[in-house]
């Protein structure tokens, strides 16, 4: 076990506000949490270390969630539960069913490496998900639902800083997001090409700005039908909506342009917005990531949590070092920040000295209290 005296309270005073002792999550308390999977542990232990390192929020998935006294332990630890809700990402149903894959501008289904996206408008698929999260939140209960892969695709984990930004991927293209685009825009069908190649150029030429309200609203509008679906079980459960870290001009607009992700519209629906602010993946310096939540805040009317990365992925072979991750933290703390969440607990307890530097940052800033 990671043996430090730290706890929710002092994690809480870390981050400038006083502790408070329910085990619910509240909006205007800072959270400091971690993602996580899956896990061998014994569960009470486990438990034992995040509270004893100060993370008094843990984002875990479906499965995780699921098991067998992972919910009471949540309710008597104090520890605030978000079940984390994939969204457009589906390899499982794309391989049930081909006819649901997302189609890019050039034609193509949209997967790069593991990220493999279904197309956001089908209805069917839109109803599958959204009845998937109506009963997540009915037999488990949890404080929050973190909506994750609710955008249009595109792998950003891989887009460096000087990318071209006329080489990111555009989707969806598939005869279901046309039709609903011409319906959304007062387009006529027969105006659009219908072969993807030719309905990208034309519609590029033709109704570019159309084009992006429509990637947007049919984001929102998922996001929409999954809130008012969960809060008619639970009126009181908190919504964390995962975004792409992109600022608003970054690579042209990209973040509505490519992601199809609205950070203003989505703050009104959301509890959280939580740009996935990665920055060693992305060769980004660490006080990019207090830019991103700067950004965002401006854009959204709600909190804004950042995530941010531990161990070296994506850049395997390179050392992300310690003060590299310290200074990290420090920058995703920075006002307005609502807190912090670590990319993944995993990471976190197999590097003692990342451990360490968690530890001792919230400590250092509760003594400057």
């Amino acid at each position: 076990m990671i043996k430090v005296a730290l706890g929710a309270a002092l994690a809480a005073a870390a981050l400038g506000c006083q502790a408070a002792p329910a085990p619910e999550i509240e909006k205007d308390r800072p959270i400091v949490g971690v993602k996580i999977y899956d896990t061998e542990r014994d569960l009470r232990e486990l438990f034992a270390d995040w509270r004893e390192l100060g993370v008094d929020t843990v984002f875990a998935g479906e499965e995780l969630s699921s098991r067998e006294g992972f919910r009471a332990l949540a309710k008597e630890t104090g520890t605030g539960l978000f079940v984390i809700f994939p969204v457009f990402f589906a390899p499982e149903e794309l391989a049930e069913d081909p006819d649901l894959w997302a189609v890019t501008a050039e034609g193509a289904r949209a997967k790069e490496d593991w990220v493999e996206f279904a197309c956001p408008s089908r209805a069917d698929f839109r109803a599958r998900r959204v009845e998937e999260a109506r009963e997540i939140v009915r037999r488990l209960q949890p404080d929050g639902l973190s909506i994750d892969f609710i955008r249009d695709f595109v792998f950003w984990e891989m887009v460096a800083p000087d990318r071209d930004p006329a080489t990111l991927p555009d989707a969806c293209y598939c005869s279901h997001c046309l039709q609903g685009f011409s319906v959304f825009s007062g387009v006529p069908t027969l105006s659009i090409p219908p072969q993807p190649q030719r309905a990208a150029a034309w519609i590029a030429a033709n109704a570019g700005e159309e084009w992006i309200r429509f990637k947007c609203r049919t984001i929102t509008s998922m996001v929409e039908e999954i809130v008012s679906a969960v809060r008619g079980i639970e009126p009181n459960i908190l919504i964390n909506i995962h975004v792409v870290p992109w600022r608003t001009t970054d690579y042209d607009g990209a973040i509505t342009r490519i992601a199809g992700q609205e950070r203003a519209a989505l703050g009104e629906l959301a509890d959280y917005l939580s740009p996935m602010a990665y920055s060693f993946m992305l060769h980004r310096p660490p006080e990019w990531i207090a830019s991103v939540v700067g950004d965002t805040a401006r854009q959204a009317a709600c909190p804004v949590l950042p995530s941010i990365q531990v161990a070296s992925a994506y850049r395997e072979g390179e050392s992300f070092a310690a003060a590299e991750f310290e200074a990290c933290l420090r920058a995703a703390l920075a006002p307005p920040s609502a807190g912090v969440v670590f990319w993944n607990w995993d990471a976190i307890e197999a590097d003692s000295e990342k451990a360490e530097v968690v530890r001792r940052v919230l400590r250092g800033s509760a003594s400057d209290q």
